[in-house]
């Protein structure tokens, strides 16, 4: 038995890379309060739902104006540096949040989620990409990024139904400011891993240069910029889906105790799809079917909750739109990092998350104030924009045939390794 025990741990390996990437994902996934986040703002903050989405859109407003700056220091100082960095000021933001119900606290509270998700967003998967090529083991990629996204799922999984029960015993407060004890400790996992070094000088003039070069890069990449809009048009439905999911429940008068448990099918069911990416492909028989279909799901789903608004209704989407969008985000997200240069890598993928808040915060007070009026009306309204990327589809009839592969760029060769892993 103990012998079993024993080469179980060894393919493990608690002390690599992966291991230790899977278990800070794990930890900044156990977010307590995501299951009774609206109600916290709406029944301890004392805030409308337009003014809970105007929040969100001053989070990406400054993501906006965060994540190229960033994402080229941590492409010049260290991801390993750049994402602890960005765990340490999330778990600041989670404590500023419980002081006082004040929506101006509220506000700097969100500008510190901002900074906090900027320092890790391109920075992450760039250091997982980085290592998995200096090993020579690039090709498992989109294996590893997707597993842990999964296993950060796996700690939402745990946190949601948890969350809901610490609420109800303690009320609103109680699951936020415990939430950050484990993003503090997912810090502190990434500072323990290595990293590919890279023989770089720092200089203002270099950060300058190196945003303004990511930023040209994405623009002239038509097809990465197809795969966002395209990402972006799905992904829409499950992120409104996660904000009004919780005031559609209070509407059909299902206690607050059970919001986690339902939270947690959302995670079950993105954990199992990701976990075996391949599979979950392989299902749909091709890359075209995959991406068409997952996106008629998504629009369909939320078209039904607004048609028959019940607590089945918002279980059934949560549980196709948990699985599907997020596969489907999975796959378009790490697709680019293959066609991105290694020494521009955190840039543009901060550029490219930074096209998604942008429209995430124009989206989000409009989304609000609908919901005020009418949650069936805007589930009906979000419901219809994945079909637009369903329509988009034939621009790429096979995605890896249209992606073609970046060359270093002119000037700059592939940057030397200092230390490998």
């Amino acid at each position: 038995m103990r012998s079993k025990v024993h080469d179980i741990w060894q393919k493990l390996n608690p002390s690599g890379f992966v291991f230790r990437y899977y278990l800070a994902t794990f930890f900044s996934g156990l977010m307590f309060y995501v299951s009774v986040l609206v109600p916290f703002y709406t029944e301890w903050g004392h805030l409308n739902l337009t003014q809970v989405q105007f929040l969100q859109s001053w989070l990406m407003i400054w993501m906006f104006v965060l994540n190229i700056p960033t994402g080229a220091l941590a492409d010049h100082l260290g991801r390993k540096v750049s994402v602890s960095l960005g765990g340490f000021i999330l778990a600041i933001s989670s404590v500023v949040y419980v002081l006082i119900p004040n929506f101006y606290l509220f506000l700097f509270a969100e500008f510190l989620a901002a900074l906090g998700t900027s320092f890790v967003v391109g920075a992450s998967s760039a250091l997982v990409y980085d290592y998995l090529k200096r090993s020579g083991r690039d090709n498992e990629s989109k294996k590893v990024l997707a597993r842990s996204s999964s296993f950060s799922n796996l700690g939402t999984i745990v946190a949601a139904p948890v969350g809901s029960l610490i609420a109800a015993q303690f009320g609103l407060r109680a699951p936020m400011i415990i939430s950050a004890i484990p993003l503090f400790i997912a810090a502190i996992v990434i500072l323990t891993v290595d990293e590919p070094k890279t023989q770089k000088v720092f200089s203002r003039h270099d950060l300058i240069n190196t945003s303004k070069m990511g930023i040209s890069i994405l623009l002239k990449n038509k097809t990465v910029l197809y795969l966002i809009a395209s990402d972006i048009l799905v992904w829409i439905g499950a992120y409104f889906l996660i904000w009004l999911y919780q005031p559609m429940l209070v509407k059909v008068g299902l206690a607050i105790i059970y919001f986690g448990f339902i939270r947690s099918a959302f995670s079950l069911a993105a954990t199992a799809a990701t976990f075996n990416i391949h599979i979950t492909e392989r299902i749909f028989g091709s890359e075209k079917n995959f991406v068409n279909l997952t996106a008629i799901i998504v629009s369909a789903t939320l078209i039904f909750i607004a048609i028959y608004p019940s607590v089945v209704t918002v279980v059934i989407a949560i549980i196709l739109v948990g699985g599907l969008a997020s596969t489907r985000s999975s796959f378009m997200n790490t697709t680019m990092n293959e066609f991105i240069p290694a020494e521009q890598r955190a840039t543009i993928l901060s550029a490219t998350s930074t096209l998604k808040t942008l429209v995430f915060a124009i989206a989000n007070p409009m989304v609000g104030f609908a919901a005020d009026h009418s949650l069936r009306l805007t589930f009906l309204l979000i419901g219809f924009l994945p079909l637009i990327a369903f329509f988009l589809l034939p621009y790429s009839l096979k995605l890896k045939e249209h992606l073609p592969k970046t060359e270093p760029l002119a000037g700059q060769p592939e940057p030397k390794i200092v230390g490998v892993i």
